[in-house]
């Protein structure tokens, strides 16, 4: 750990060296020529189309200049802001952020669930359903697409909505070194670096992080190196090729745990004393790379095929002694093929879609005795294995030059197997199979060249993971038998568009599920969290945004989400919670965001964001208060010739709220509230070189 650290300081010492010469030089005269922009278009839907096309709420987000000058610690700086949208857990990194759309994902005690996650086309959601999102840096981030509503007829289980990154593509202009410099209250210290280029057949880009941060909240220290290599080769005029590996270690992540409302006003800094004696926390390794290839049958048609293959090696700790620690390696490998074909019915334009996922995933676990920090005794050890298939299609037909019909559907089966190796307690070896079709319809009406009216209707599938079911609350290795999956159906309605140069969109949705998946805690096991299905739930919730187009340097957005989601049916230890609001979500929530940019370089950012109070409990007996959050970001940037260099500075939680960064649902002996930083500030140097 230590020579981690000694060379994290090295690549810094390394970066320093290239930044002072850059801060003299004034800022040029703005090229004023028109640009020809391509239109804007979207693969969250698995083929490029243009937002106006997609019968669905779906959320754009490019990479604009303000976001090489935020802190780069968690994801939801890049897609914070989107309606619908809710992110917690953003400073304890042993558990991940959270990320909740439509309330889907909410019911996560680590990692995101619910959620289908993809980066450069790749799936970073395995298998089983669960994502863990160490495996990418948001500072690598170059666009971000949010599908708001269900998509299984597209991505199969846990597909609540749809998450598609894209990393940073290589420079057109030539060979580019850009290093950045981040540093923080807390013991924040971030150094980045970027080195890309393209020649005509090759583009190739690599990019390397260290982070370190002491953590506001004793015991909340994180330490970790990613890296990323990816290469695009264009093998022929109607083929290409891409190869991507990425590298996360961290060789120490701890955990503070969850205070109860007593401690919360006692000291808000504390980690939780159980956190602290079993000394909570994790080690991981993890490697994952991905092959794919495009080739253009014809001028119609097109194949992709992609390969992608992961292992993680994982270490943890828990707050408690029986089974506290947990040991597993992780093989994960899948193949995704799909047919994409552009030609007629009945006169009219039509797009259809055909193909398969496929996804196999290994874990071999052990559980031992946690002796306050120290490994105890064996407690557990078994084989989990999950196979996964879904075939689908998808057809978007252009009915008239106003109206076009989307009409898709899905297949996903799912086997769950765990071969008990650890006898002294019996065989627990055991099998489940899940399977269920998903569909989707949906149409998008024109209602002038710049005004779209969309609607659609969609089923959800939602397995349980394999951590959720091996997570068994009596006691004993193998699967939870008494729980199921999910099933849900949303329906949409919405309408967006451009008026007086406002973009805009407002959304209505209602979603209605049954077996409710949702976490609870058993005293016996602090921080430890168990499933269950919990009848039936009501979603009725509105969506609505509006941006202004830039004017003289300013720009702003706004977002509000109302969200009412409610029990329809659940009996609970003798109690009837019929009408109680699920856990875990705000009713209402607002984000708003005002930027600037003077010609001399000089920028700024405001960012507010609402949190309405909402329940931690499935009981709503305990309520996490309301909170406004601010951030302000500065900074000046100079370019000259082939060099650029800035500086900048922000304040986090500007009005110096005490509110919970993160709300345990349903824990146990009352450990809900992780509460976040006070007001703090950051500021870093970045520059970015062309070489040749």
């Amino acid at each position: 750990m230590w020579g981690l650290k000694q060379s994290g300081v090295g690549c810094v010492w390394q970066i320093g060296c290239c930044l002072p010469a850059t801060i003299a030089w004034a800022q040029p005269p703005a090229d004023t020529a028109p640009i020809m922009l391509d239109p804007i278009q979207v693969t969250a839907t698995r083929s490029p189309r243009q937002p106006s096309q997609i019968p669905g709420a779906i959320s754009l987000i490019s990479r604009e200049r303000q976001h090489d000058y935020l802190p780069g610690r968690t994801l939801d700086e890049f897609g914070r802001g989107t309606p619908g949208v809710f992110f917690q857990n953003q400073f304890n990194f042993a558990q991940d952020l959270r990320i909740a759309i439509r309330g889907f994902g909410a019911r996560s005690a680590f990692g995101v669930r619910g959620i289908q996650m993809h980066v450069d086309g790749v799936p970073l959601t395995l298998p089983d359903g669960q994502t863990q999102l160490d495996g990418i840096d948001p500072s690598l981030i170059e666009r971000m697409e949010i599908l708001r509503g269900p998509s299984a007829s597209l991505f199969g289980n846990a597909s609540g909505g749809m998450i598609s990154m894209t990393t940073l593509t290589a420079p057109h202009e030539g060979w580019v070194i850009a290093p950045r410099q981040v540093f923080g209250q807390f013991g924040q210290f971030k150094s980045e670096i970027y080195a890309g280029g393209r020649s005509q057949l090759l583009d190739y880009g690599w990019f390397g992080s260290y982070l370190r941060q002491r953590g506001w909240r004793d015991h909340s220290e994180t330490e970790n190196l990613f890296s990323q290599l990816k290469l695009n080769y264009l093998s022929g005029d109607d083929a290409d090729w891409m190869l991507v590996f990425r590298k996360f270690y961290s060789p120490e992540t701890l955990d503070p745990g969850g205070l109860t409302l007593a401690e919360l006003h006692a000291d808000r800094r504390q980690a939780s004393p159980g956190n602290l004696r079993f000394n909570a926390g994790e080690r991981i390794n993890q490697e994952q790379f991905a092959l794919r290839y495009r080739k253009a049958i014809s001028a119609a048609r097109e194949l992709t095929v992609t390969v992608h293959g992961l292992h993680r090696d994982f270490r943890n700790r828990l707050p408690f002694v029986a089974g506290g620690q947990v040991s597993f390696e992780r093989w994960v490998g899948g193949v995704s093929m799909q047919y994409v074909s552009d030609h007629t019915l009945l006169e009219r334009p039509n797009r259809l879609l055909a193909g398969f996922d496929y996804g196999i995933q290994n874990d071999d676990r052990q559980r031992y005795h946690n002796d306050f920090g120290a490994r105890g005794a064996l407690a557990l050890n078994q084989i989990e294995r999950v196979q996964s298939i879904g075939p689908f299609f998808r057809s978007e037909w252009e009915v008239s030059d106003r109206l076009a019909v989307t009409l898709g559907g899905r297949w996903d089966w799912l086997h769950y197997q765990v071969k008990d190796k650890f006898r002294a307690d019996g065989d627990q070896s055991g099998t489940r199979t899940l399977s269920q079709a998903s569909g989707t319809v949906g149409f998008v009406y024109r209602l002038a060249d710049r005004h779209q009216f969309y609607a659609n209707a969609a089923s959800v599938f939602e397995a349980p993971t394999t951590t959720e079911l091996i997570n068994n609350p009596a006691g004993a290795g193998g699967f939870n038998p008494d729980l199921d999956a999910q099933l849900s159906l949303s329906r949409e309605l919405g309408i967006r568009g451009e008026l007086a140069g406002l973009d805009y969109e407002a959304t209505g949705f209602l979603i209605s599920s049954r077996d409710e998946i949702l976490p609870f805690e058993l005293a016996a096991f602090p921080g430890r969290a168990f499933f269950r299905n919990v009848g039936r739930s009501r979603r009725l919730g509105f969506e609505g945004s509006l941006s202004t187009p830039e004017w003289k340097g300013w720009r702003a957005q706004m977002a509000y989400s109302y969200s009412d989601f409610t029990f329809q049916t659940f009996d609970s230890d003798a109690n009837n919670l019929q009408g109680n609001a699920l856990p875990g979500i705000p009713a209402h929530r607002w984000d708003g965001n005002i930027r600037y940019a003077h010609p001399s370089g000089l920028f700024g950012q405001l960012y507010l964001q609402r949190v309405g109070s909402f329940f931690a409990d499935n009981a709503n007996t305990v309520t996490n208060p309301a909170y406004l959050l601010g951030q302000l970001l500065f900074g000046w940037e100079i370019k000259r010739n082939d060099i650029e260099g800035s500086v900048f500075a922000g304040i986090d939680n500007l009005f110096d709220a005490r509110y919970n960064a993160n709300v345990r649902i349903n824990a146990a002996a009352g450990r809900f509230f992780e509460p976040g930083p006070p007001l703090n500030v950051f500021g870093g140097v970045r520059v970015r070189l062309l070489v040749f």
